[in-house]
């Protein structure tokens, strides 16, 4: 079996994307089962995120859009597709929704929880306010797979 450049890209592009909605969608599934315990675990579980965001998720999302660019070159894909543009502002806004607001607002949590502690009521209101933004980038995320595979515009 032969394959070539651009076939081995795209199977790493897609495990890459398959990483980051896959490795979201159990978050956000965890998450839903782990609200319901206590604080110290949600807190716990919070904590597992930003490192799960930061080790995982920005290396691979970084990793993710390098080879999408390299698809576009190796297989002759012009850069102003209307499909390429989609995803590219999704990734773009998923970029800025996470390190203009959910990394700090992380921060500013994890300060406050060790301040109150993890049971206060603005402490537990603010982590479901950073996973429901989540949630809804999630749901982009889906969008950028139907983007890939329908490609508007061609």
């Amino acid at each position: 079996m032969d394959i070539t450049l651009y076939e081995f890209l795209k199977f790493l592009h897609i495990t890459s994307a398959a990483i980051w909605v896959g490795g979201s969608l159990m978050l956000q599934a965890l998450y839903l089962r782990i609200r319901r315990t206590t604080p110290d675990r949600v807190m716990d579980f919070f904590g597992d995120v930003g490192t799960v965001g930061t080790k995982l998720f920005i290396p691979n999302n970084l990793i993710l859009v390098a080879l999408g660019f390299w698809l576009a070159s190796e297989g002759n894909w012009d850069l102003g597709e209307t499909w390429i543009y989609i995803a590219l502002a999704i990734f773009i806004a998923s970029f800025l929704t996470g390190a203009g607001f959910l990394g700090p607002e992380s921060a500013r949590i994890e300060k406050l929880a060790a301040e109150r502690g993890p049971a206060d009521p603005e402490v537990q209101s603010r982590v479901a306010r950073v996973l429901t933004i989540s949630r809804i980038e999630l749901a982009f995320l889906i969008l950028v797979i139907l983007d890939m595979v329908i490609k508007p515009g061609l």
